[in-house]
C-alpha cells in the first residue's frame, strides 16, 4: 500500500480554483457582450426614432409649403401633441409616429441675396418635432419668398 499523501488532494483544490476563476472570466465576458447587444439595440432604437422624426418634420414642412402665401401666418402656432399625428388628409398615422409630436413656427423674414444685391420679402416656416419628455428631436426650416403680384 502507498502511503497517504497530501498531492492528490492539493491536486483537486487547485483545480476547484481554476473552475472559479475560469467561471468568473466568463461571467464578465458574458456581462460585457450582454451589455454591448443592448447598447446597440438602444443606438438602433433611437436612430429609428430620429429618422421618422426627420420624415414627420420633412412631410409637415412639405404639406405647409403647398399653402397659398396668405395662410401660411395661420400656421404659425400649429401643434400636434404626442401620438396625435394625423397625415395629409386628417387621419391618425399611428406605428412609429405614435412617440412624436409637432409644431409650427412662422416668422416674417427679409433676405438679402447679396451677389444680386436684391432683398426678399417671405417667411421663414419652422417644423419642431418633439418626445413625450419634451426633448427636441429634429428641427427643419424654409424659407418661403412671397410671390410677386
Amino acid at each position: 500500500m502507498y502511503p497517504l499523501s497530501s498531492h492528490p488532494s492539493e491536486r483537486r483544490g487547485l483545480a476547484l480554483l481554476e473552475v472559479m476563476i475560469a467561471v468568473a472570466i466568463l461571467t464578465v465576458a458574458v456581462v460585457a457582450i450582454t451589455s454591448a447587444i443592448v447598447g446597440g439595440q438602444q443606438q438602433s432604437l433611437e436612430s429609428r426614432t430620429t429618422i421618422v422624426a426627420s420624415i414627420a418634420a420633412e412631410s409637415l414642412l412639405a404639406t405647409l409649403s403647398q399653402e397659398p402665401w396668405e395662410s401660411i401666418d395661420s400656421w404659425d402656432g400649429y401643434s400636434e401633441e404626442v401620438g396625435e399625428i394625423v397625415d395629409a388628409t386628417g387621419l391618425p398615422i399611428g406605428g412609429d409616429w405614435d412617440v412624436l409630436g409637432r409644431s409650427v413656427s412662422v416668422i416674417e423674414t427679409n433676405l438679402y441675396v447679396e451677389p444680386l444685391l436684391v432683398f426678399i420679402t417671405g417667411k421663414t416656416v419652422s417644423v419642431s418635432v418633439f418626445t413625450k419628455d419634451g426633448r427636441e428631436l429634429t428641427s427643419v426650416n424654409r424659407f418661403i419668398p412671397e410671390p410677386q403680384s
